[in-house]
């Protein structure tokens, strides 16, 4: 942007990047003003509680991809396209249960919360910032928006390919850090040597639980 690299100058920024991760790393805003965790180590808590942070968790993601859509039709001129590609479930039954990935970085957590590594109520206060939403669900937010008009929209299924490339525990790991060592990092603080090694464990003890999902492109023309 020209600005210069000074102190002042790169202060000034780091203060913008901080905004932007304090907001962008909360949890859906109804489980962090309730003080309900996303994922409780009581299975029959988690059971009654399970709607409602599935609830949130879909209403978190309405909120935040209406808003993305508004940003980026701001960026588009008219009749100007853009091809979006996100993780979805497979179904456009209401969710049964929570999102795979967010299920298996928990229990992982879990058991480092047991071992004394990080704190429960820092735990509790934390909520995996990932939700697969239906087809169904992108479509009636794209349409609600407004902005765009669906030109095309295609699912299809990397299962196998996943599976493949996730066939070690060290390969396994390595995606989860690749996806999720940021926001542990800033929450738990420097704690990723005991969640590989957790991670590991866990990967021994349950193998690749993250489970069949499927990825969804869609061409979309602004309006």
């Amino acid at each position: 942007m020209g600005c210069s690299t000074g102190p002042n100058a790169l202060t000034l920024v780091s203060i913008a990047i901080k905004a932007v991760q304090d907001h962008c790393f909360q949890a859906p805003e109804d489980l962090f003003r309730n003080l309900i965790p996303a994922y409780d180590m009581d299975k029959d808590a988690r059971r009654q509680r399970h709607r409602l942070v599935l609830e949130a968790y879909a209403k978190q993601f309405r909120k935040d991809f209406t808003n993305f859509l508004k940003l980026r039709a701001k960026e588009l001129v008219s009749k100007g396209r853009m091809v979006v590609s996100l993780v979805v479930r497979r179904s456009d039954v209401t969710a049964t249960k929570f999102s795979y990935l967010s299920r298996t970085i928990s229990q992982i957590l879990s058991v480092m919360v047991s071992e004394g590594v990080i704190d429960k109520e820092k735990f509790d206060s934390f909520y995996v910032p990932v939700y697969e939403p239906s087809s169904k669900e992108v479509r009636e937010t794209i349409e609600e928006e407004g902005s765009f008009s669906i030109k095309e929209m295609q699912v299809h299924d990397p299962t196998t390919d996943m599976n493949n490339a996730l066939s070690t525990p060290s390969k396994f790991v390595n995606l989860l850090r690749a996806l999720c060592e940021p926001i542990l990092v800033q929450h738990f603080g420097d704690v990723m040597y005991e969640f590989v090694s957790a991670a590991e464990r866990h990967w021994s003890l349950e193998g690749n639980l993250l489970g069949p999902y499927a990825m969804l492109a869609i061409s979309l023309a602004k309006a």
